[in-house]
């Protein structure tokens, strides 16, 4: 995929899934995504709107059984450090991590044309956030694509999902739990 694609990315460069969203959030200056206060930083400036979508992420990272268990500690971890290393890179081997999936985030270019159809490595899941993220990836065709809910919110193909903005008026918890449970399911 062209790099040229994309505004922003964040997290590591050989993630188990990548976010596409349509809009960046504001950067705190100085800021860096593997710092440990990176999520803090980015929700204190961007608000409400975005703590939604990092806890999102979380939710769908988080492959712990139970997500509710312990109040929710294990997505709470995962989201708060979301685009850092895999723990296998970390130097402390002390810290009790959850098990998780490793992500990535990109904005779409809303100035992308696109000429063909763009392929999404299977290495890694891909999900693309709404329909403005879908259509600047160049998803128009939904023909190939497999609905995973009766309401059809949820469509893929592969290691493909098309699924709502990440905002929980749209991609309430149980489609996060139904994202969560496909993904486990389906090893990549």
């Amino acid at each position: 995929m062209s790099s040229d694609l994309f505004s922003h990315i964040w997290g590591p460069m050989n993630p188990d899934i990548i976010f596409y969203l349509p809009t960046p959030p504001e950067i705190p200056l100085h800021w860096q995504a593997s710092h440990p206060d990176a999520i803090t930083q980015l929700v204190a400036l961007n608000g409400n709107h975005w703590r939604k979508i990092v806890t999102i992420m979380g939710k769908i990272c988080c492959l712990e059984h139970d997500i509710n268990a312990n109040k929710g500690i294990d997505w709470k971890q995962i989201r708060d450090q979301l685009f850092n290393e895999s723990h296998d890179q970390q130097i402390d081997k002390h810290i009790n991590t959850p098990s998780r999936l490793h992500c990535q985030l990109r904005i779409v270019n809303s100035k992308v044309e696109h000429h063909g159809e763009i392929v999404f490595p299977s290495e890694s899941w891909h999900i693309l956030c709404g329909k403005e993220a879908q259509q600047r990836m160049g998803i128009t065709d939904l023909r190939h694509y497999v609905s995973l809910d009766e309401k059809q919110k949820i469509q893929h193909q592969h290691t493909v999902l098309l699924t709502p903005y990440l905002d929980y008026r749209q991609y309430a918890n149980v489609l996060i739990e139904l994202t969560r449970q496909h993904i486990a399911l389906s090893k990549v």
